[in-house]
């Protein structure tokens, strides 16, 4: 039902400031005059006006509960966040393990590879019979 309201009385139907109401008839998206004492009556349709409330209204409690449900959502998100770091975590100290082991297997065969290169090599100091009997 179309009324004409001040721009006070239309702003609270609309759930909007008197300044928001000036800018809407400015922009040209509400019907407006002004009465013989130079005041601005707004055309509201405040059945369509009172029904975009309520869906305001509605959402903004839904708006409410949804933290609920976005914190239990980020709950449950950090928890598995917390999981996954302790698997990572546990995984990384087998493949420490693992390393620590192949580097000391890595030592070991380079030592031994080491020995077997050192009793191929002639040994200088080592003088045959003939040479040691005749002073060479």
């Amino acid at each position: 039902m179309l009324e004409k309201l001040t721009l006070i009385e239309a702003g609270q139907v609309l759930g909007i400031s008197r300044d928001a109401v000036r800018m809407r008839i400015k922009r040209g998206s509400m019907q407006a005059e002004k009465d013989a004492e130079g005041r601005w009556l707004v055309w509201v349709n405040t059945e369509e006006a009172e029904a975009e409330r309520e869906v305001e209204r509605e959402a903004k409690q839904a708006g409410e509960r949804e933290p609920e449900r976005e914190l239990e959502h980020e709950e449950r998100e950090l928890r598995e966040l917390v999981a996954r770091i302790e698997a990572l975590e546990a995984r990384l100290e087998e493949l420490r393990g693992e390393r620590d082991f192949l580097r000391t297997q890595l030592n070991n065969l380079t030592f031994a590879q080491g020995m077997e290169a050192q009793k191929a090599l002639p040994n200088p100091a080592r003088r045959g019979l003939w040479a040691r009997l005749f002073g060479r």
